[in-house]
């Protein structure tokens, strides 16, 4: 049971995988979808069984033949000179690139992901790309050719999981208490609309036993247009709204709205 928040007063109100799943139809999610989830878990209120409920209710909603992807981004292992919220002093860089821990596919935990991120990644069934701090986890039918060869650099664009879901037919985002600019899949719309400077990354792999700091090549890009996109694609009805207990959620097709996404991009910046 998730008893977050709920501890100073008696709880009035619970809700089952049951009822998860049924507001999930509710929703518009069926048999078949590949779904890329985003959750603020503490958003639904007191639920029996917590996370593992959630991530049961959202796997037979989507059944034998769909996939849940999850993006398992690691801000801690990127490169420092970057870091904001807070930055790190100057002098400091150089410690932080040789003592990272290296990314390990099978053993890194999350950070600032989440609770329901990190029990789905520790389902056996479970499959992970490999990248230090762009990787992304996901389990159903075609989980591990959606996490196969992600490459270094540039680990957002068609030749990563995200480009793959694009690819893909029934495609959908699903935002569960969150908001836009938790939007992942977005961040490919930036990779297609070229309006954006190249810089050197950096993260820490583990290669051999040994932490190794890799640089690779990526967009510089962030999440601050997102919302403005987000409240466009309403006005243009593309976007599905419901609730799953007292979270907020919102349901979207991938491919159309990283178009959209990459248009207003486009019109914005060129």
């Amino acid at each position: 049971m998730n008893m977050e928040n709920y501890q100073s007063e008696e709880i009035k109100y619970i809700i089952t995988e049951d009822e998860l799943l049924s507001q999930l139809r509710h929703l518009g999610i069926r048999e078949g979808m590949t779904l890329e989830v985003h959750c603020a878990f503490s958003k639904l209120g007191p639920v029996i069984g917590g996370p593992t409920a959630l991530n049961n209710a959202l796997i037979r909603a989507v059944g034998e033949d769909g996939n849940i992807v999850m993006a398992n981004q690691d801000y801690n292992n990127t490169e420092p000179l970057f870091w904001e919220n807070p930055p790190i002093d100057f002098r400091l860089m150089k410690k932080v690139r040789e003592n990272s821990l290296g990314f390990d596919v099978r053993s890194s935990a999350l950070h600032l992901m989440g609770i329901l991120v990190d029990e789905m990644r520790s389902r056996k069934d479970t499959s992970r790309s490999y990248h230090p701090n762009c990787a992304f986890i996901a389990y159903g039918k075609d989980a591990k050719y959606l996490m196969s060869n992600q490459p270094l650099s540039f680990p957002l664009g068609m030749k990563s999981p995200l480009g793959k879901m694009y690819a893909m037919d029934n495609v959908y985002t699903l935002l569960i208490g969150c908001d836009y600019d938790n939007c992942t899949s977005w961040h490919l719309a930036q990779y297609l609309s070229g309006c954006y400077g190249i810089i050197m990354q950096g993260g820490c792999v583990k290669k051999d036993g040994e932490n190794q700091w890799k640089k690779y090549l990526d967009y510089d890009i962030d999440s601050h247009d997102f919302c403005s996109i987000g409240k466009l694609l309403e006005k243009n009805e593309m976007i599905k709204t419901g609730k799953l207990q007292d979270a907020v959620c919102k349901l979207f097709k991938m491919r159309e709205t990283v178009d959209f996404a990459c248009d207003f991009l486009r019109s914005k910046y060129e």
